[in-house]
């Protein structure tokens, strides 16, 4: 398992966003990292943002235009009020939003998640040639940048958005890939059935 298969859930996400942290370093990354999950990109995206790539839209709206190399078009991220907020507070900074390399990140973002006690035990299976190993680490442990990328996608499908709009926003262009980074959960299951199910008049009545 490595932190492709790994995501946090809304109430881990918001635990980091709002911990009270005294360790400099723990709040750089903390930062860093809830940025990316609330805007589904990679740390080298975040490596390139410039202040001039923060730009209002005709809404009044914070979006990032981030350019990114593989397409010719720029992807236009939206931000929502928590990214909006954790820019603010660089305000006054050279950058925008703190940033360091990737092996630090991620021996800090363990560290982070340790520290608010994102423990909840996963089990995966190693092998040893033919033979199967069962294995149970803490969550923290198995935490790692590209998790937030991961969050983003699996948040915003519970939160209800289109798999279309998300990957308009990560810039996924082949949904086989996209797939990778969906991890259905349980309370999306549930949820989809009693909306479609146990309410179908309601739905109804938003479609007209």
């Amino acid at each position: 398992i490595d932190s492709l298969q790994v995501t946090l859930t809304d109430q881990e996400l918001m635990k980091l966003y709002s911990i009270e942290l005294d360790n400099y370093s723990l709040k750089k990354v903390r930062d860093m990292f809830c940025f990316m999950c609330f805007t589904g990109q990679r740390i080298s995206d975040l490596k390139k943002l410039s202040r001039s790539d923060i730009k209002t839209n005709e809404n009044g709206n914070l979006v990032w235009v981030n350019h990114v190399q593989k397409t010719k078009e720029p992807l236009i991220i939206p931000l929502n009020r928590y990214a909006a907020n954790i820019l603010k507070k660089y305000q006054d900074d050279e950058k925008p939003i703190p940033i360091m390399s990737e092996q630090k990140a991620n021996q800090y973002i363990k560290e982070l998640c340790s520290y608010a006690k994102i423990d909840e035990p996963i089990k995966f299976i190693q092998y040893k040639g033919s033979k199967q190993i069962e294995v149970i680490k803490p969550k923290y442990e198995m935490v790692a940048n590209h998790t937030a990328r991961r969050t983003f996608v699996t948040l915003s499908l519970e939160k209800g958005m289109r798999p279309e709009t998300i990957m308009k926003i990560t810039g996924h262009k082949d949904l086989k890939v996209f797939q990778k980074y969906i991890k259905i959960t349980s309370k999306v299951v549930e949820n989809e059935l009693h909306r479609y199910w146990d309410e179908p008049q309601k739905v109804l009545q938003e479609r007209m």
